[in-house]
């Protein structure tokens, strides 16, 4: 009986303590998820209502880490054609300012096996590493890094705006441990979260750009509309262009007798300017000569990279030298556009390593217009100006010849007025006299 018995009871014991266990599993993974969603609701509270990114990126890295029981985050972010970072979990701190960017390193985004981030933005998958350290998928320095800062798991996501990777999120920790398809699929929704807030102020900066723009635009349109003083409108052209593209610099260029001279220009960009002149005065129109003579010809805008060694050879080496000396490396040049006939160039420079965007040539090709107009308008203003001046003159010679029994006074106010009016420096008249022009 007892062999009977004590087996049943037994059995009994382990049924209990398997549904023991399974209730307390079932109650660790409700407060886990009920933690997770009320953490993801107060990320999507904290987007909803506030301007602040950087306030809800660093909200996310903590939540993150925290939430999936890691040691440290970090979120980095796309610019150009490097990951910089951005918002981290203060023991994540010590690790980035170890990293590349320490040693003057870029991140730079390529589909290669030696650039892990860079996989995971061109592919737009999370990669999950168990230990870092041991992982030869990892850089020898990235390895390096994780072993100096004690961390071992790591997984990177990414960060998607409209299926276009802007970035990552990276979570670490100080155990070799795998994380699950549930945490990574939490970490997917903090991305998500990140994502937004992202596209949240990259819209509102847009608005707020565009805003910006649409005033400076209107007020060279009133100031355009209202005043005669061509040189006021071409300099406000210049500066606000440069303003508003947030670049050191900018210069007009305009066509005189075939040749581009000097125009409006920023303050910041006169001590290039002056050293320029004293290479190249005048610039001749026609492609493949100079930046701007090319924009010229071509009616097109143009954007350059100084020393650039593919970027055949618009400056020459000593221009290149004087743009290296004041630290200029970006240009951008649209062509000034009147009726189609190309009447100048406006030009921006900086001094980052940045990209000109299609918006911001846009931009610069609306200020570009701008100037167009004033310089068509300040042309056909001098051709009323003197067509008046003309008709003055020969309504004059006119009533003179009616009224005077004086030829010679007559004849001498012709001469004058026909030099005068045709911008000559000098004229006379020769009278048949028995066949001999006297």
């Amino acid at each position: 009986l007892n062999r009977v018995i004590m087996p049943l009871t037994f059995k009994a014991d382990i049924r209990m303590n398997d549904q023991r266990k399974t209730k307390k599993q079932l109650l660790e993974e409700f407060e886990r998820e009920r933690a997770r969603s009320i953490a993801l609701q107060e990320v999507s509270n904290r987007l909803a209502g506030a301007h602040d990114t950087e306030e809800v990126l660093d909200l996310i890295v903590n939540e993150a880490a925290r939430l999936v029981g890691a040691s440290a985050a970090y979120i980095r972010l796309l610019k150009g054609d490097v990951l910089v970072p951005s918002a981290t979990t203060k023991s994540a701190a010590a690790f980035l300012a170890g990293g590349s960017e320490a040693r003057g390193e870029t991140v730079l985004v390529t589909i290669d096996e030696r650039s892990l981030l860079g996989q995971v933005v061109a592919t737009k998958k999370p990669v999950i590493s168990e230990d870092g350290q041991t992982d030869e998928t990892f850089t020898p320095g990235g390895r390096l890094n994780l072993k100096q800062h004690g961390f071992h798991a790591v997984a990177f996501v990414p960060l998607l705006a409209n299926d276009r990777s802007i970035g990552l999120l990276t979570v670490m920790d100080k155990r070799i441990r795998r994380f699950t398809d549930d945490e990574v699929s939490l970490l997917i929704a903090f991305a998500g979260q990140a994502s937004l807030a992202l596209e949240k102020a990259r819209l509102w900066s847009a608005a707020e750009r565009e805003k910006e723009r649409s005033d400076a635009l209107y007020q060279i349109s009133n100031k355009l509309a209202g005043v005669h003083d061509t040189d006021e409108v071409l300099d406000l052209i210049v500066n606000e262009a440069s303003r508003l593209l947030g670049t050191a610099g900018a210069w007009m260029r305009l066509l005189e007798g075939g040749v581009l001279v000097p125009g409006a220009a920023t303050e910041s960009a006169t001590e290039l300017l002056v050293e320029l002149a004293g290479l190249q005065p005048t610039i001749t129109v026609g492609e493949g000569l100079t930046i701007q003579g090319r924009v010229m010809a071509t009616k097109k805008p143009l954007v350059y990279v100084v020393g650039d060694p593919i970027a055949d050879g618009l400056l020459d080496p000593e221009a290149v030298t004087i743009f290296q000396k004041f630290g200029f490396h970006r240009v951008a040049a649209v062509p000034l556009l009147a009726n189609d006939r190309s009447v100048g160039t406006l030009m921006v420079i900086d001094r980052d390593t940045r990209r000109f965007t299609d918006d911001e040539v846009s931009l610069l090709t609306a200020f570009a217009d701008q100037a167009a107009l004033a310089l068509d308008k300040a042309r056909l203003l001098s051709e009323a100006q003197r067509e008046k001046e003309r008709s003055d003159a020969l309504y004059q010679v006119s009533n003179r010849l009616a009224g005077a029994h004086d030829t010679d006074e007559v004849l001498e106010l012709v001469v004058n007025e026909a030099t005068r009016l045709v911008g000559a420096h000098a004229g006379f008249i020769r009278l048949l006299v028995d066949g001999v022009g006297v």
